[in-house]
This record gives C-alpha cells, structure tokens and sequence, in this order.
C-alpha cells in the first residue's frame, strides 16, 4: 500500500524538522550567504530547478529567466557549494540541505497572532 500525498508531506515535514539534516543545511548555508551578499537568488534558483524535476526549461520559465540565465546560474550553484549537479548524491544532498533550510527558515519565522475580527481591519466602522 503506498503512502498517500498528505503522509508523505508530513514525513518530509518531520524529516525536514530533524536535526540529522543539518549537515546537509550546511551545504545551502553558503548559497545562502552569497546569495545575501550579492543580492541574488541561487538557493532559490536551484529550489525551483529541483521542484521542475531538473528540467532547466521549465525551471527557467517558472523564474522568468531565460535559459542561459538559469544555467549560468546553475554553474555559480556548483562553484559555489562544490557539488556536481549532475551527480545523483549531490542532487539528493543539495535537495535534503533545502528541505532543512525551509523548516529551519519556517521555524525562525516570528509567529503573529491572528487578527481579532474588526481589528486592524479599515474598513471597518466603529
């Protein structure tokens, strides 16, 4: 019996959450830090290439680049971290290194509570 969608995203959710993979965050982290540094979107670029199944077309349509754009930036993802694209382990390592800097990023994010109604809302009389 296979998994259904919502097991599987709450296994990834509870993988991504588990501390095991921060040594794979660690291969983002510098992604990261360029990416602040030179105001640009590497991690991001490379988190669509992967949710595109490696397909470099549809990656560069979803980021409205053109396609030389996307792999010019695909080269900087490998200089940058080291790790061959084109190597099944590296696209597993890089993948898992995502997934825990999504929920690490999730789990930093300042919690804001919900609006009462009528608070904060405009258009609201009273």
């Amino acid at each position: 019996m296979s998994p259904e969608p919502q097991d599987l995203d709450r296994l990834l959710g509870d993988l991504g959450g588990s501390e095991v993979l921060d040594g794979f965050a660690a291969l983002i982290s510098p992604l990261e830090r360029y990416d602040r540094e030179h105001n640009s979107d590497l991690a991001k670029t490379l988190r669509v290439y992967f949710e595109s199944n490696a397909n470099a077309s549809e990656a560069a349509q979803r980021l409205y680049l053109h396609r030389n754009s996307l792999n010019y930036r695909l080269l900087r993802v490998q200089s940058i971290t080291g790790l061959d694209l084109g190597d099944p382990k590296a696209k597993l390592a890089l993948q898992l290194g995502l997934l825990r800097a999504t929920e690490r990023d999730r789990a930093n994010e300042p919690q804001h509570p919900q609006q009462v109604a009528g608070n904060g809302d405009r258009n609201s009389q009273g």
